[in-house]
């Protein structure tokens, strides 16, 4: 197996994209890095597309946005997630992330726990078993939202990962109306041979 190559200049990187970021990101980034390095010794910091620490494969990463900031385990679909604190991403199966407004959202024990349990299935060599199962189920509201609008036979023809992105995103929405404008914005996307990763991604 390739040795792994890392960023000779990721802390400087991080660093620097750290100050960058909106005060109250910068803030809560910043606890975040302590957090994660005060996690386990071998644990390497790297840098990409961001910052990444890395253990027998990439553990997580962090960054921050203009409204928010986020923590992503990138094999968090392996947690046991017992506080329900990990957000799924319809973009990919194997990502969930921890989002954050304010530093005191922060629970650091809690994120200690899943960072020893991530460290840990990574050290066992512990992947995610990817399923050969194609069914995507629709919900009622969905399928007859989408027959209605003469997007269903389209929809079913759509690859998996496809017709899963949809679906994920529909179901994750948290208000009735959100839900609502969601099947709204996939039927547009439906209806003009769109996909997921063409528009609305809120």
């Amino acid at each position: 197996m390739a040795k792994v190559k890392h960023n000779p200049d990721a802390s400087s990187l991080i660093d620097e994209g750290i100050a960058k970021m909106e005060p109250f990101a910068r803030l809560i980034c910043t606890k975040l890095r302590r957090i994660i390095l005060s996690a386990d010794p071998e644990l390497i910091e790297d840098w990409k597309w961001g910052p990444n620490y890395f253990l027998n494969g990439m553990v997580c990463g962090f960054w921050g946005f203009k409204k928010h900031a986020s923590l992503v385990f990138f094999q968090g679909s392996l947690l046991k997630d017992k506080k329900r604190i990990l957000i799924s991403n319809p973009g990919n199966v194997h990502n969930r992330h921890v989002r954050f407004t304010d530093v005191s959202q922060i629970d650091e024990a809690t994120l200690l726990e899943y960072m020893f349990e991530a460290i840990d299935n990574n050290r066992k060599g512990i992947k995610r078993t990817t399923t050969t199962d194609k069914t995507v189920a629709i919900p009622k509201d969905v399928k007859g939202s989408f027959k209605s609008a003469n997007v269903l036979e389209y929809f079913e023809s759509l690859a998996y990962s496809h017709r899963k992105e949809f679906i994920m995103w529909i179901e994750e929405a948290k208000k009735v109306e959100t839900r609502l404008k969601r099947i709204t914005q996939a039927i547009e996307k439906l209806a003009t041979k769109q996909t997921m990763h063409d528009k609305y991604k809120k």
